[in-house]
């Protein structure tokens, strides 16, 4: 319309310029074309050619229009399919959040051509094949989403060794998320990836290795990453399958940041007491531990262990008793200490102590054979056997309802 009121004031502007212009001189027009002649004002003539360019420009126009005609309903025709893609992607998506995987599938593919971002069409479908089992199906999304954008291939990988995780194809995880640790080796994402599958596969000591990594960037919560860091290092140390060489290796690999953690150390020594060993660098790491921080498996550890010199040892463990004289564990610790020096007087001291303070089916156990073994006092030693038995029964109701209570 706009066009359409310029060009008449463009006519009219010329017209009344040419009546301005003849109005004092009208002259004439003359046009000879063989034996044909036209002759005319000036005015008119003007005029003429200005009409006759005016039809000759909307003639062109339009014919141009017709000429752009099927472009143009194709242009118009597309226009739908993508706002109709643009629909189905919403839908789908919409449908997967809500459990509808077959229709979620279905929508997402239809007119995928015609999408502005057929990758997230791909992934997502790939996610609802995954929800239905249909695992060739899945494969080939992720194939489909590859060849539609190639510069998405961390994207795509993720997606891919999320999906195979949740099928349990952890071996099928590990190559794609090696792949892409190569491509973009400091990816957040990927490496929590990669800590679920080596916990998964139980691979120690590649877990480890990218352990510090996952710390440093706070990738998971404290308490997650504590409990993955406890299950590699045990991990580690079980694979040792009871060599005391291979054992002290495998803690040599631990960071010396944990050798301080009581439930490793704990778990050390057990282990290393399976295999009888007697090795001051164990008794030094517990006394480390313990005059670090105290922990009562730890000194109940610490007691059980056989040193080469029970006598140091028993020096050493009076030592805490300023600090922990009250505490049950050191008691008892200190009991069986003396009991391997052969200090009967003095192991029932610290036993009858340690009852004192908490009564236990350890120490009633330890006390009774005690005086069973070597202090001849038979009817007293039936009395801690019948009282440490009693405890014993206690906890296990104990643990049985507790048990109970969680499962309910």
């Amino acid at each position: 319309m706009l066009k359409l009121l310029a060009w008449l004031m463009f006519l009219t502007a010329a017209v009344l310029g040419a009546i301005l212009l003849v109005q004092k001189d009208p002259g004439y027009v003359l046009v000879k074309y063989a034996d044909y002649s036209i002759e005319t004002s000036l005015a008119f003539g003007i005029i003429a050619v200005v009409i006759a360019t005016a039809l000759i420009l909307f003639t062109f126009k339009v014919l141009m229009g017709v000429w752009h005609i099927p472009r143009a309903v194709k242009k118009q025709s597309q226009g739908r399919r993508f706002e109709k893609s643009r629909k189905l992607l919403n839908q789908g998506l919409i449908d997967l959040a809500e459990g509808r995987f077959e229709q979620a599938e279905s929508n997402l593919i239809k007119l995928v051509a015609y999408s502005e971002s057929p990758l997230l069409h791909y992934l997502a479908a790939a996610r609802a094949a995954q929800l239905q089992g249909r695992y060739e199906e899945r494969d080939s999304y992720l194939k489909a989403a590859h060849e539609a954008k190639p510069e998405a291939e961390i994207a795509i990988g993720v997606t891919q060794a999320e999906l195979q995780l949740a099928h349990q194809q952890t071996e099928q995880s590990l190559a794609t998320l090696s792949h892409l640790r190569s491509i973009a080796p400091r990816h957040d994402h990927v490496l929590r990836l990669l800590a679920r599958v080596y916990l998964e596969l139980e691979d120690w000591p590649a877990l480890i290795e990218i352990l510090p990594a996952i710390q440093k960037k706070k990738l998971l919560k404290e308490s997650l990453l504590e409990t993955m860091e406890t299950k590699a290092y045990q991990g580690l140390l079980a694979d040792a399958n009871g060599n005391q060489q291979a054992l002290e290796k495998a803690w040599s690999k631990i960071p010396k940041t944990a050798h301080t953690d009581a439930d490793l150390v704990v778990y050390y020594i057990k282990l290393c007491n399976q295999v009888v060993s007697t090795s001051s660098n164990i008794e030094q790491l517990m006394v480390k531990s313990l005059t670090q921080k105290w922990d009562n498996r730890l000194i109940d550890a610490y007691g059980q262990f056989s040193a080469s010199d029970p006598n140091a040892q028993l020096k050493q463990a009076e030592k805490w008793l300023d600090d922990y004289g009250q505490n049950e564990h050191l008691l008892l610790a200190l009991g069986r200490i003396c009991i391997r020096a052969k200090l009967w007087g003095k192991a029932q001291s610290y036993l009858e102590a340690s009852i004192g303070v908490k009564p236990m089916p350890a120490n009633c156990l330890m006390l009774a054979e005690l005086m069973s073994d070597h202090l001849q006092q038979k009817d007293k030693a039936s009395e801690y056997y019948q009282k440490g038995l009693k405890l014993s029964l206690s906890e296990a109701e104990q643990a049985s309802s507790t048990a109970l209570v969680a499962s309910e």
